[in-house]
């Protein structure tokens, strides 16, 4: 019992002492959700693009894990999954705009879910911010459902959109966190005193 009362303080203070990784990450969140608001195609393009450099990459990867584990049971479906991999990278990456309706489906996926994690309450963190994370939350799911509504007529420029309204809304959760980690709790016993 006392383990459990000790930890979210231990927690609070690293968080109070890391808290300049909360801004660097807001601020890049906020940058990267302006530009995809600007620029949807671009950003559309963009995440296609990585996400394709990084199929390709897993693809070798595991290439490289069944050539290298020797005869075992998963050898063969180790290869197959590589290779499945490889070619999905290399049809992102060849033919982007038609790989993004395909992604459309998964940003409408990442937005729903994250946007449930949000109104869980997950991470933990949220005590610093309830109203803003339920906002995102809620903001994450209307997003997802909007993406799912528009899909496939709008997958070319919905993606990059939608996708940096979320980064928006991310980064401003995160900087109200940066900003009320500065803030010591209230009626807290000071230590050492």
């Amino acid at each position: 019992m006392s383990e459990s009362t000790v930890r979210p303080a231990d927690l609070q203070q690293l968080m109070r002492e890391k808290r300049w990784i909360f801004l660097a990450e807001g601020i890049l969140l906020l940058c990267g959700g302006f530009f995809a608001i600007i620029m949807p195609m671009v950003m559309s393009t963009l995440v296609a693009y990585f996400l394709g450099w990084m199929s390709i990459v897993v693809g070798v990867l595991l290439f490289v894990r069944s050539a290298a584990t020797g005869p075992s049971e998963d050898r063969l479906s180790t290869l197959v999954t590589g290779v499945l991999f490889g070619i999905i990278g290399i049809v992102l990456i060849a033919w982007p705009f038609k790989g993004l309706e395909g992604i459309t489906l998964l940003m409408a996926g990442f937005c729903i879910l994250r946007g449930l994690m949000d109104l869980s309450g997950k991470p933990v963190r949220h005590s610093a911010t309830p109203g803003l994370q339920v906002l995102s939350g809620i903001a994450g799911i209307v997003l997802g459902v909007l993406l799912l509504l528009w899909w496939p007529g709008d997958a070319l420029w919905a993606v990059g959109l939608l996708f940096g309204i979320q980064l928006i809304f991310m980064g401003c959760g995160l900087l109200a966190i940066w900003n009320s980690l500065d803030h010591p709790v209230a009626g807290k016993a000071q230590v050492g005193a």
